[in-house]
């Protein structure tokens, strides 16, 4: 999940250094505007390639049957289809209506399903105190994202970047915490639950 995640930004970071003029501005248009430029359309497509990629590798890799193991696995292999969904819809979206439909579902959808399955690490997941932080970072994007899509701020770059990486991080923890054996995982839950007496 960590290449995942890594593959994303590093390769987003690279869109954004070739052409800040996207999103570095009051208006911001979304990252799809990437996926569609001649200069960036190469690093964009990695990006989201291979975040999809082995986030389906991470849900293969998870061993064992237990009911938050089999959850994880799902979200994970929901999270990489949804990427890819939204990479595809990317190429022709600005080509007709439908098309440009059909990415803005798959956006919206991606938002959606990122908000719903930080929640769902948080209260069932977390394994360290800093994803207290993570989960305020995704809920600020996710505030950000109904400001933009009621147009009341365009912010949609800052909103998608926000929800994306809280929902990484989240989802890094709990999928490293997943990978422990049982009596690990247990005593990782309880050390993240400890009070900091420092």
């Amino acid at each position: 999940m960590i290449s995942s995640q890594l593959s994303l930004l590093l390769f987003l970071a690279i869109c954004v250094i070739v052409h800040p003029g996207f999103v570095l501005k009051w208006n911001e248009v979304g990252l799809s505007n990437y996926g569609i430029h001649v200069k960036t359309v190469v690093p964009y497509s990695l990006g989201l390639g291979l975040c999809s990629l082995f986030s389906i590798k991470a849900a293969r890799a998870l061993e064992g049957s237990e009911r938050l193991t089999n959850d994880m696995r799902m979200l994970l292999y929901l999270y990489g289809g949804l990427v890819l969904f939204s990479l595809l819809s990317t190429y022709g979206y600005k080509l007709n209506s439908p098309l440009r439909i059909l990415h803005i579902v798959s956006g919206c959808a991606t938002i959606l399903f990122e908000f719903g399955a930080s929640l769902w690490i948080f209260v069932r997941l977390r394994s360290a105190r800093m994803d207290v932080v993570w989960l305020g970072v995704q809920l600020v994007g996710f505030v950000l994202a109904l400001l933009d899509f009621f147009e009341v701020l365009h912010v949609l770059f800052l909103a998608q970047l926000l929800t994306g990486v809280g929902f990484g991080l989240l989802a890094v923890h709990a999928a490293q915490r997943l990978a422990l054996p049982s009596p690990a995982r247990i005593k990782s839950t309880e050390n993240s639950e400890k009070p900091n007496l420092a």
